[in-house]
């Protein structure tokens, strides 16, 4: 709230300067009136100064309320900029904020919403106008807490505590989300109440609290349910949790071990020595690993265990907790027994799987060598037991450097796996091209036990790929014969073009001219019959020239090089029928044209296509009185393809493979003039381009192209 400024040294506050200047003329107004009268004896001239004075007084309260007005004035109308401003910004924060806010009077009805109810919640400000509408959105199961802020709604309870209620509102497209909604005290302006009412999306959060509910509730299960014992020790090495299944094998209770047992309580006295010892261990390295103890449980009975424990440690190097698995040597001995029919199991698929298998000692000896390896090679196991590679010639001279080298980290210890092709030499000294997979096998203490080694026989394949690569060699040389080809053949067709265009022309010209010089000289001389006959040459003539050049458009079309680029097919279709009506205006056409018909296509080449497209569909609804074209997209078995739809007379689709032939039509050129190329070319242009076309029509019933272009967004 605004205050005036205090005015030091010799400035008062104007409130003051009010006060002092009434008390002021109050006193002067009291004794003027004596001082005038001791010092004037004339009775009109004591008036007259009277007067004068009361003028002056007037004049001066007037100057002093102008100056507090002038001074108040400014100090109002920063104010009201201050105001403004502060308005506006604050506006702003609710137009903009993710914050769903709501003002609701006291009829719950909404007298403002920002447009986070659009963004937040999907609604439109006329969808949602009271609170009825909100509680046709709030899931069933929250309707107790919704009502409940309700009632507050109702109740004439002022400057009460904000409430918040936790609901699922379902979202325009109809999806559930969780919402807290906070409605605020009403504030009194005279006549007009009102709260406010903030809905905040806390799905996420809500989401995730219940996953990590969810997930503590799983953990604690697995913790508990595990087949082996777990727990967990504190700075005093006393038990601070235990799961069930180490209490079953210790025969404790919970509460029996809990604060109250350490694991050196636990333990045959024989044992406590290496205990301590361990337990140095543990606080030195911060683990230690398969411990084997003898325990004593709650009956007497001693079971052997194996421990692993970690320990967690403070900023300060202290310790703040351990955690530790227990398993019971039963198990472990069991284990035992199935990992030794588990070895005999694998031994037996390594010495009958397909791939050759053979095992290395550290020093890179042969140690084992499978059946399938002395299939592979043709060396016994008894002529490489105990052998290096070297000493047998296994591995081709030209890669025994590679092999050796990649096999090196391996015989450190460094590498735990590898794989490696190389050629290899067998008994009788052919070549057989192999895969070697290659794994390490390494000891509690890291050091070298073996090498495993699977051996995949390539050799088909890479002859295979061989045979591929000749192949390739030859196809690339009938690709060139071809393509040379090709390119005298386009060179013929250029020079057949030419040929056409200059040769042909010419006596087109000639038999054209002097038709018509015939038709203008010698009319006069010939009957109806004969100028029939002339005027048929003429139009032939032209026709002939019309069909000339429709051919080498046609041939151009195949030849052109593509430049492909982002081509809307609505925007072109647009303007060539635009310029059809300009032309024909008495006609009435109707055509729609679908948005955004975009391709990727030589612009050049698309434009001829909805050209030679179009110009079908105008023509053929020429006898319609009211002619209807569509320019659109569909789906066909799957995808987008555009179309070109029209009224027109349609044709018979028994006659559907010889729409897209050159010269064939399906009209009379009488009743529809034209060369029979457009759809033709129409389809060069679409197959240049990848796609494909199809018609579909019934005669009287108008027609429809389809056509799909690769790469096209619709």
């Amino acid at each position: 709230m605004w205050e005036p400024k205090k005015y030091r040294l010799f400035q008062l506050n104007p409130w003051n300067i009010v006060l002092i200047y009434l008390v002021l003329g109050f006193l002067w107004i009291l004794f003027s009136d004596r001082v005038l009268e001791q010092l004037i004896d004339d009775p009109a001239t004591l008036t007259q100064f009277q007067t004068y004075k009361g003028w002056f007084y007037v004049l001066v309260t007037g100057l002093l309320l102008l100056g507090l007005l002038v001074r108040y004035s400014d100090r109002i109308t920063r104010m009201r900029h201050d105001f403004v401003k502060r308005f506006d910004l604050y506006r702003s924060l609710l137009e903009q904020g993710n914050q769903v806010v709501l003002q609701v009077d006291d009829n719950q009805d909404f007298s403002y919403s920002n447009a986070a109810v659009m963004e937040v919640l999907g609604y439109e400000e006329d969808e949602l106008r009271c609170m009825d509408d909100f509680e046709a959105i709030v899931h069933l199961d929250d309707m107790d807490r919704f009502n409940d802020l309700r009632a507050v709604c109702d109740a004439d309870i002022r400057n009460h505590d904000p409430v918040k209620q936790q609901v699922r509102i379902r979202n325009k497209n109809g999806s559930w989300h969780w919402f807290r909604m906070i409605l605020t005290d009403n504030r009194g302006f005279e006549h007009i109440q009102s709260r406010l009412l903030l809905i905040r999306d806390i799905h996420e959060e809500t989401t995730l609290f219940e996953q990590l509910k969810e997930s503590k509730a799983r953990f604690e299960h697995l913790f508990q349910e595990a087949p082996v014992g777990y727990h967990s020790l504190g700075s005093d090495f006393t038990f601070i949790d235990i799961n069930m299944t180490e209490l079953n094998l210790l025969g404790y209770s919970r509460e029996e071990i809990i604060g109250k047992k350490t694991w050196a309580d636990l333990i045959v006295p024989e044992d406590l020595p290496t205990f301590e010892q361990h337990k140095n261990d543990l606080l030195e390295k911060g683990y230690v690993e398969n411990l084997q103890y003898s325990v004593v449980r709650k009956d007497g009975t001693l079971r052997s265990v194996i421990l692993n424990a970690r320990a967690f440690f403070d900023d300060q190097d202290r310790l703040l907790y351990t955690l530790g698995n227990v398993v019971d040597m039963t198990d472990k001995l069991l284990a035992e027994k199935e990992l030794n029919e588990a070895y005999h199991r694998l031994n037996y698929h390594v010495q009958n799987t397909p791939l050759g298998f053979v095992e290395w000692n550290s020093s890179f000896r042969v140690t084992e060598w499978s059946a399938e390896s002395e299939k592979l090679f043709g060396w016994a196991k008894e002529e490489v037991q105990g052998k290096k590679p070297e000493e047998w010639n296994i591995v081709h001279k030209d890669d025994r450097e590679r092999v050796m080298d990649s096999m090196t980290g391996m015989l450190a210890g460094k590498d735990l796996r590898n794989v490696i092709s190389n050629r290899n030499y067998t008994k009788n000294g052919d070549v057989r091209h192999c895969v070697w997979y290659n794994s390490a096998l390494l000891d509690e203490e890291g050091r070298l036990v073996s090498i495993l080694s699977l051996i995949h026989d390539i050799t088909g394949q890479v002859r295979a790929q061989e045979e591929i690569k000749k192949l390739n060699v030859s196809l690339e040389e009938k690709v060139k014969v071809r393509t040379r080809d090709l390119e005298m053949a386009n060179r013929e067709l250029e020079t057949f073009a030419y040929s056409v265009s200059h040769d042909l022309r010419a006596p087109l010209r000639g038999i054209d001219g002097f038709s018509q010089a015939l038709a203008e000289k010698y009319a006069h001389k010939l009957d109806q019959r004969g100028q029939q006959y002339l005027d048929r040459v003429c139009k032939a003539s032209q026709r002939m020239g019309v069909l000339i050049d429709d051919l080498l458009s046609l041939s151009r079309i195949t030849r052109s090089e593509l430049k492909k680029e982002q081509v809307d097919l609505g925007v072109v279709s647009s303007e060539i029928l635009k310029s059809f009506r300009e032309k024909e205006p008495e006609r009435q056409v109707d055509f729609e044209v679908s948005r955004d018909l975009t391709v990727t296509g030589d612009a050049n080449l698309l434009r001829i296509m909805m050209q030679n497209l179009l110009d079908n569909a105008w023509k053929y609804t020429s006898t319609r009185d009211k002619a209807y074209i569509e320019v659109g997209t569909a789906e066909i078995e799957g995808s987008k393809s555009m179309f070109v739809r029209d009224n027109g007379v349609g044709f018979n689709m028994k006659y559907h493979d010889k729409l897209f032939v050159p010269f064939q039509r399906l009209h009379t050129q009488e009743d529809f003039p034209g060369t029979g190329i457009g759809l033709a070319t129409v389809q060069r242009v679409i197959g240049r381009h990848g796609g494909s076309i199809r018609a579909d029509s019934k005669e009287n019933e108008g027609a429809v192209f389809y056509f799909f272009l690769p790469d096209k967004s619709v």
